[in-house]
């Protein structure tokens, strides 16, 4: 009777869990833009199909070592899926970037037996020149949107020492504090100013006077 009760009580936590599940849904293919898909989907169809120097045609000069330290590995990935689209497009902020500068980071992905594919890929441009890929990652993660957002990092430094200096300030002022109550300074009055009066000089009018 006891383990029925327990399991009475978890049941509207299991239905919840499984309901949870069961929203999620598979991500709907998105199309992309004619210049952004391009150089994207290009640069994937090569990766996918094993041709370096096609994929190396639409990376960026700065990222080319890295595609030739990781074309092996990434074919590997992308040449047993079947039906790699593009699942998510998400731009960079403005506010975020150059006045100049365009960034955008497409997301394939591709199920096979219950099994993601994923390719996260990012396009950078300037002005009106054509997209280039700077940076790309493949992988078996479940797809989702790319999001920008601040990076605080750099900032962690200078919280760390905001927060030691307040401590420090804090022990220092406790410190003069119990310095003060253990001293026990008498409070110091000045002394009242003394009033000084004028002695009254009286002259008296003799009879001679007269």
């Amino acid at each position: 009777m006891v383990f029925r009760a327990d399991f009475l009580k978890r049941l509207p936590l299991l239905f919840l869990f499984v309901l949870a599940a069961c929203s999620w849904s598979e991500p709907a293919v998105v199309e992309l833009p004619g210049d952004i898909a391009a150089t994207s989907s290009a640069f994937v169809s090569a990766l996918q199909k094993g041709d370096r120097a096609a994929a190396e045609r639409h990376v960026a000069p700065t990222a080319r070592d890295e595609l030739e330290a990781q074309f092996s590995n990434e074919y590997k990935i992308l040449q047993a899926a079947t039906g790699l689209k593009p699942r998510f497009i998400t731009y960079k902020p403005e506010a975020m970037m150059g006045p100049e500068d365009s960034e955008v980071t497409i997301v394939y992905a591709a199920k096979d037996d219950g099994k993601w594919t994923m390719a996260e890929v990012r396009l950078f441009r300037l002005g009106d020149e054509p997209y280039e890929v700077d940076y790309w990652k493949i992988s078996n993660d479940t797809p989702t949107a790319k999001t920008y957002t601040p990076d605080l990092k750099p900032m962690l430094g200078v919280f760390a020492g905001l927060a030691g200096a307040i401590v420090v300030l804090g022990l220092l002022a406790i410190g003069i504090l119990l310095w003060i109550v253990r001293r026990k300074p008498h409070i110091v009055v000045s002394e009242p100013v003394v009033e000084r009066r004028v002695a009254a000089v009286t002259t008296r009018e003799s009879a001679d006077d007269e």
